[in-house]
């Protein structure tokens, strides 16, 4: 018989939006939810059930973090540290990576892109129980053209033809989902993040392909161009959403039609505000001349993506950790910025990173809500971050499948 517990929470936010319930009771049975609702109307199970009383505390679902990278550094030497490491120590990299995340209250992470199929290694591992860590949603090496954005991760392509068979291939691998560099990148020299990578007929394949193998796509977009290819060719997801202008890389060009097709299409927004909100505390003189011209167009950018999210694009947590200066704990300044930068709310900012998320992710009937029937993947707080988001900081407890992973930061399954 699979084990019961029975939780007690002075507290329970579900992740839907829905107003937190005061003095609530939760029953685990095994990994999944058997029911929950206020104490005074859950009765306790019959038989042996261990109940766990967190009635001063705050429960609340795991945070899902909608674009890591978990092979990448996180340190300023990013970029030379992916092309210089070998796949082992990459690997390895990626394990301390998915802990670091797990630690402060992510409980499952979209992956991004990562050299050759190491991402889809650690999930599997982490699945079976080898290792702990977050559940992963791996897509493998990112789709980009020859020389594009992310051109190491080796997964590129320069045609409709090309990106079918790419797809084909990564599906027979196992990814979860795609990724494709509709743009190119800041990060990848030589690459021009405000040129389009790909033609509408190039996504459009893509987006075709996906849906006939029952898989979500995102794009990668800085560049006005890009943005607009990806949405026209519906893909699901957007990623950064910059608005960079095809004429000068200094420049926001916001296109409202955009973001209107978003809404009709249901197309998410996933702003990663982490690696320009880690600029705040760097002085001029030592930012490399591109970091300045990104810094300076912020304002820009998060007044294009507030009025996006104004029309009606539905939003998701992500905070492109791995990349230079954002290490993968990065969540909980994630959910802050979502509050204090695009205007959210604190229920908001808890929903995008968790139900929302999951709904992107096509998993929302798996987990990323605190529902009946759904994974117990659930944080344990001090405060009340639906009132004040940076309580997620006051993480005591996280537990994954209704098992404890977490106790005051500290890894306690190994």
């Amino acid at each position: 018989m699979p084990r019961l517990t029975v939780i007690e929470a002075g507290r329970l936010v579900d992740g839907t939006g829905a107003e937190p319930l005061e003095a609530a009771r939760m029953i685990v049975e095994g990994e999944r939810i058997r029911e929950v609702g206020p104490a005074s109307q859950v009765r306790m199970p019959d038989g042996d059930a261990e109940r766990i009383d967190f009635s001063e505390l705050t429960v609340m679902p795991g945070l899902l973090d909608g674009h890591v990278h978990l092979v990448f550094s996180a340190l300023p030497t990013a970029l030379p540290d992916i092309l210089g490491e070998d796949n082992p120590r990459i690997l390895l990299r990626a394990v301390h990576n998915a802990q670091l995340a797990l630690r402060v209250g992510v409980t499952t992470v979209r992956d991004c892109g990562g050299r050759d199929l190491m991402p889809l290694k650690l999930r599997d591992a982490i699945a079976a129980g080898v290792v702990p860590g977050p559940r992963i949603l791996a897509a493998g090496p990112a789709i980009t053209v020859t020389g594009g954005h992310c051109y190491f991760f080796n997964g590129e392509v320069d045609s409709a033809d090309g990106m079918r068979q790419l797809a084909r291939r990564l599906a027979k691998d196992g990814v979860d989902f795609f990724k494709v560099m509709s743009t190119g990148g800041r990060m990848t020299p030589n690459t021009n993040v405000t040129a389009a990578q790909f033609t509408v007929e190039e996504l459009s394949a893509l987006v075709r392909e996906a849906r006939r193998l029952n898989r979500k796509t995102t794009a990668h977009g800085h560049g006005t161009a890009g943005i607009r290819n990806a949405v026209a060719a519906g893909i699901d997801c957007i990623e950064h959403c910059t608005w960079v202008s095809e004429d000068d890389d200094t420049v926001v060009d916001y296109d409202p039609a955009v973001a209107e097709q978003m809404v009709k299409q249901g197309t998410y927004l996933s702003p990663t505000i982490s690696p320009a909100r880690v600029l705040d505390s760097v002085a001029d003189a030592h930012l490399t001349e591109v970091r300045r011209r990104t810094r300076a167009m912020r304002p820009k950018i998060r007044e294009a993506q507030r009025d996006m999210i104004a029309k009606g694009v539905r939003v998701i947590g992500s905070t492109d950790a791995g990349v230079a200066n954002v290490p993968l704990d990065s969540m909980p300044g994630e959910l802050e910025a979502a509050v204090e930068e695009l205007g959210l709310t604190p229920m908001q900012a808890i929903t995008a990173a968790t139900y929302t998320g999951a709904q992107c992710f096509d998993r929302a009937d798996d987990f990323g809500s605190l529902q009946a029937g759904l994974r117990a993947d659930f944080l344990v707080v001090d405060g009340d971050p639906a009132k004040n988001i940076a309580d997620v900081r006051k993480l005591r407890w996280v537990f994954k499948d209704g098992v404890a992973e977490v106790e005051n930061g500290r890894l306690i399954r190994c």
